[in-house]
């Protein structure tokens, strides 16, 4: 007998064209010709299709563009274009959502202090985010060979779906497994009077009770309550949250605009003639007003030639923190996706092995 499945697959991956024009030694010819300047365009997209025991829909693209040199009156300068987006569905429910759009305009790019502008607008459905706008202005200062630190003042508008969340009055509670225990137990129980001229016949029977001088036994009892009395435990180690109390309220909407510190420190290093790139940086992003609501990304790339020169191996980590969600810092507040009915995470991971091909 045979199954019937259909699995269709597409996966396409598509680089438009790197372009990269030298500049030349002579800047007298450089500003004649009006060279003196490089450019990277690349264009990515891919598409996959899973029908049958998996049904799974996977859109993924993003263009970038980035100028290099002068620019008018900027000399060494770096413009930024970068919009990504991803639209994955799993089993007919969104799985991933999520798209961002980026520009920089950095001043002095490859000098040890930078200023820039930034300007980004995106959205994570998978964190009910609906839309975050933020812009300003930093600046950058390299310290030592291949470690920089920048920091930017931003301001922001957060707009969060809409959804229900519960105030929780807690405690933090250890978890103990019990090794040993007594049984126990109350019983109610039914008395009934027991003459003396009946106690000769049923000797065996003993006297349970005497109440003014007349006897009585136990003729029925009823369990009211029972239970196991531990004796001895041990902790496990893990703990959790005791709720004692809760209070629902309505949360999201377009939120004020407020203001945003960003501090990222960035190590990055090209070793063995450019062939192992080393890229980690990290991302600091509190509240102007409250330190304690903070986002915090951490990013690291490593990507190295292999013996063929136009092949490639990329790795890439992400780990990202919203301390909105997180019980220890927003004062035991939960907030529920509203579609899954599961509750918000603060921290996402990404893990991703990649080749890359240069024609």
């Amino acid at each position: 007998m045979l199954t019937y499945q259909k699995t269709k697959g597409i996966i396409l991956s598509i680089l438009i064209f790197s372009l990269s024009f030298a500049q030349d030694a002579d800047t007298t010819a450089v500003e004649e010709e009006g060279s003196g300047r490089e450019m990277y365009t690349s264009f990515d997209i891919s598409y996959s299709d899973d029908r049958g025991n998996t049904d799974y829909q996977s859109l993924y693209y993003g263009f970038n563009v980035t100028l290099l040199g002068d620019l008018g009156p900027f000399k060494d300068t770096e413009f930024l274009f970068d919009i990504t987006r991803s639209d994955d569905q799993l089993d007919g429910e969104p799985f991933t959502d999520d798209q961002a759009l980026t520009l920089k305009f950095d001043v002095w790019a490859n000098q040890r202090f930078s200023p820039f502008l930034f300007f980004q607008n995106s959205f994570d459905k998978t964190i009910g985010l609906n839309n975050r706008l933020n812009y300003g202005v930093g600046a950058k200062l390299g310290l030592f060979k291949g470690f920089s630190i920048s920091y930017a003042f931003l301001a922001e508008t957060e707009d969060y779906v809409k959804f229900t969340g519960m105030d929780y009055d807690s405690a933090y509670v250890d978890w103990y497994e019990y090794t040993d225990s007594i049984w126990w137990g109350e019983y109610d129980y039914v008395l009934q009077e027991f003459p003396d001229s009946l106690q000769d016949y049923y000797y065996w029977i003993g006297i349970d009770t005497t109440i003014d001088g007349v006897d009585y036994i136990f003729t029925d009892s009823s369990l009211v309550y029972a239970d196991y009395y531990y004796t001895d435990s041990v902790a496990t180690g893990e703990k959790y949250w005791e709720y004692t109390d809760s209070t629902q309220y309505t949360t999201g909407g377009k939120s004020k605009q407020f203001f945003r510190h960003s501090i990222r420190p960035k190590f990055k290093i090209k070793l063995f003639d450019d062939n192992l790139i080393f890229d980690y940086r990290f991302y600091f992003k509190p509240k102007v007003d409250d330190w304690e609501d903070y986002l915090l990304e951490h990013e690291l790339k490593i990507s190295f030639v292999t013996f063929y020169e136009a092949l490639s191996i990329d790795f890439s980590y992400t780990d990202k923190y919203n301390a909105r969600y997180d019980l220890t810092k927003n004062g035991n507040r939960k907030y529920f996706n509203p579609e899954s009915g599961i509750p918000f995470k603060e921290k996402d991971q990404s893990f991703v092995v990649g080749l890359s091909f240069a024609f």
